[in-house]
């Protein structure tokens, strides 16, 4: 994510962030098949795939046609499942173990939530408005949750064997949207559907906390409750609804966060290219200290 818009080759990045300390690193779904073409990355350690990567068409285009493993459309779901297995076949290539996986949407128009987070915005949280507008949004995707999520369980036990034929784990984020899937409940149905040890939790503490301060999902009832089957974790800060801004820098509850993480799994620093080369060298000592990252 900090390479996007910041280096024209991912060389360049590379070579940047292990001056910065980076020892391991993470593909992301903005990363094409033309940025890692002629690419040595022999000499790299890539633990994670953010899928779906190398991409094809942008994140945006995929919601677009709807060509995601919740699509209520064969055909569609289908276009999400191999844009997925493309990231599993990268993951083995380069010896990656966890593929980070959106599990799509509901599909409700989004405009109520796009009203939601702009009278957040206007600091209009308590207005009896916006109480109007997320109990209409609740209800809304509430009617046609079920459908899209019948979709993306039927997506994960494809892939799950895809990836186990790969040596690869799939990681289940957690989603920057209410109208994403899976809120709280809905990973909890989806890991006990899919009792299998190729797919697990990846925890993303920005996503988390945007939910918990829209007024829905408890933060920390994501730790309680899943801890046990989390295979990754996205490092990034808050202020506010805006995410990845390096470790430190936001409103993060950090000292809540340290003791529900497992010790063996992936951790990522997910910070937006706007995070100056400063800034990511004190987030990764704050990381460090609290003991989120090792310092080789």
């Amino acid at each position: 994510m900090w390479a996007i818009g910041r280096f024209d080759k991912l060389s360049d990045f590379f070579l940047a962030a292990q001056q910065l300390g980076f020892g391991k690193f993470e593909l992301n779904h903005q990363v094409s098949a033309q940025m890692l073409h002629g690419l040595d990355l022999s000499g790299y350690r890539i633990d994670s795939i953010h899928e779906p990567c190398p991409t094809q068409v942008s994140t945006s285009t995929l919601k677009a046609r709807d060509w995601l493993i919740s699509s209520l459309d064969k055909d569609r779901r289908q276009q999400g499942v191999c844009a997925i297995q493309r990231s599993i076949d990268l993951a083995q290539e380069l010896g990656a173990g966890v593929i980070v996986v959106h599990p799509g949407r509901v599909s409700v128009d989004s405009q109520m939530e796009n009203d939601l987070w702009d009278l957040f915005k206007a600091e209009q949280a308590q207005a009896p408005k916006y109480n109007e507008v997320k109990e209409r949004l609740v209800t809304a995707r509430a009617a046609q949750a079920k459908a899209n999520l019948d979709a993306v369980e039927r997506s994960i036990i494809e892939l799950a064997e895809y990836a186990g034929r790969a040596g690869v784990r799939l990681g289940l984020e957690n989603r920057y949207h209410y109208l994403d899937i899976p809120l709280l409940d809905e990973m909890g149905a989806l890991l006990e559907s899919i009792d299998d040890e190729r797919v697990g939790f990846w925890y993303d503490v920005g996503h988390a906390q945007t939910l918990d301060n829209l007024g829905f999902d408890s933060h920390e009832e994501w730790l309680r409750r899943y801890a046990d089957r989390m295979v990754g974790v996205h490092l990034h800060d808050i202020k506010g609804i805006r995410d990845h801004h390096a470790a430190g820098l936001g409103e993060i509850d950090w000292d809540m966060i340290g003791p529900y993480i497992p010790d063996d799994i992936v951790r990522t620093c997910e910070f937006r290219s706007q995070n100056t080369p400063e800034q990511v060298t004190t987030a990764m000592q704050f990381l460090a200290d609290k003991g989120y990252v090792k310092q080789i």
